[in-house]
């Protein structure tokens, strides 16, 4: 039997799909023209960047997209997927769906069969014997080909990742839940409760990462279930499903690496700010596979000589003349003398004129910040500035 498996894994191919329909509103305004999956990350990432790069090491040649949006900064980001494999011309390729937001109404509505066709579609065309189901508002690196050995050795049906931790380290409105294991066996799974009923403390849970992987025809199986309910195609769907039926077996694989869920402004600045913290780091990006992204080729970031730079992660093609503390400062951006950034994310194209000050402050691209403007939030409630905005000498934001 174990010949068996190991000549079945050496033929494998694997389809996914990424589920990326994600709550937008509480990522406002940093989400008003990009998907949760195009959020900046570490200064030169995205989100998206991380299960792809799950996906170029695991060989994975084939995936959809299914976007909530227009995705255009998405498309922008990934164009035809080359940085991660998904370009083969043998039958691999990025396969987009978007506007799943506006379609939603009529898939809880009618079934709108278009939406669940355009995945029966994609998995066929594939011709795989996996697919991959995967969200991207979750920051983790997770090593999916171990994941996918994992399946085979454990010969389940499906297999959800999860990871360890405390039930505080997550948000207390979280969307997301919790797996029940069958007492005694470990990786077996039997339940899925949500983390909203459950008591806001240190009390251990196995928070589920939103990535499962099964069998074509596995899939296929719970698509058609989910279509019959009219429910979207999600790994948190497909779980609550399958618990119920006694025919599917559910394992749980288990991520040690680094997570944080991307659930609103402060979740995500969170994120960031963990980028500076070197533990926190290197639990991410320096584990058994690298973390790709698409690469752009400009000179180093130069510093001034009356620069001061403590505690902070940068991008290349940067001018930076004032102080940095405890910052992240992304790609192209110009800091003038006496400009004063501390616990801040500065994203791409930004201009910070002279005497600037800003403090817990996130600046969406393109931003130009007057001589002499302060801006002040909380590590709590960072305050954001829009896209292309103006910030006024006297403080006041100006929206492009």
């Amino acid at each position: 039997m174990k010949k068996e498996w190991g000549a079945i894994r050496m033929k494998t191919k694997y389809a996914a799909i990424l589920n990326l329909v994600e709550e937008e509103n509480k990522l406002l305004p940093l989400t008003k023209r990009r998907p949760v999956a195009s959020l900046p990350i570490a200064c030169r990432y995205r989100l998206i960047d991380f299960p792809f790069s799950g996906l170029f090491n695991a060989k994975v040649r084939s995936a959809a997209l299914f976007i909530s949006g227009s995705g255009r900064s998405l498309y922008d980001h990934i164009r035809a997927g080359t940085t991660w494999g998904l370009d083969n011309i043998s039958g691999g390729g990025v396969f987009t769906h978007s506007q799943i937001r506006l379609k939603a109404k009529q898939i809880e509505e009618n079934g709108y069969e278009d939406y669940y066709d355009d995945h029966k579609t994609f998995i066929k065309a594939a011709n795989s014997k996996y697919v991959l189901l995967l969200g991207s508002n979750i920051l983790a690196n997770v090593q999916i080909d171990s994941m996918l050995n994992f399946h085979l050795d454990e010969k389940a049906d499906i297999t959800v990742a999860y990871k360890k931790m405390a039930r505080n380290e997550v948000k207390k409105e979280t969307i997301f839940s919790t797996y029940d294991f069958e007492e005694g066996a470990g990786k077996e799974i039997i339940n899925v409760t949500p983390l909203t009923e459950l008591p806001y403390d240190p009390a251990p849970i196995a928070f589920g990462l939103d990535v499962l992987v099964t069998r074509t025809e596995v899939f296929l199986e719970y698509l058609e279930r989910l279509k019959n309910e009219k429910k979207l195609v999600s790994v948190g769907n497909i779980v609550k499903d399958a618990v119920q039926n006694d025919h599917t077996s559910i394992k749980g694989y288990e991520y040690t690496g680094y997570l944080k869920a991307i659930e609103d402004i402060p979740s995500y600045f969170e994120a960031n700010m963990d980028m500076l913290v070197e533990d926190k780091f290197n639990a991410l990006f320096y584990r058994e596979s690298p973390v790709l992204t698409k690469s752009k080729n400009s000179a180093p970031t130069y510093y001034g000589a009356e620069s001061k730079v403590k505690d902070s992660l940068f991008a290349n093609d940067s001018e930076v003349y004032g102080t940095v503390e405890h910052s992240l400062i992304s790609r192209r951006n110009l800091l003038a003398q006496n400009s004063n950034i501390r616990n801040s994310i500065i994203l791409q194209g930004c201009f910070i004129d002279e005497d600037a000050d800003l403090n817990y402050v996130i600046l969406d691209k393109r931003v130009h910040v007057e001589k002499g403007a302060k801006l002040e939030g909380t590590r709590e409630n960072p305050l954001v500035v829009p896209k292309e905005a103006r910030v006024l000498s006297s403080g006041e934001i100006v929206e492009g």
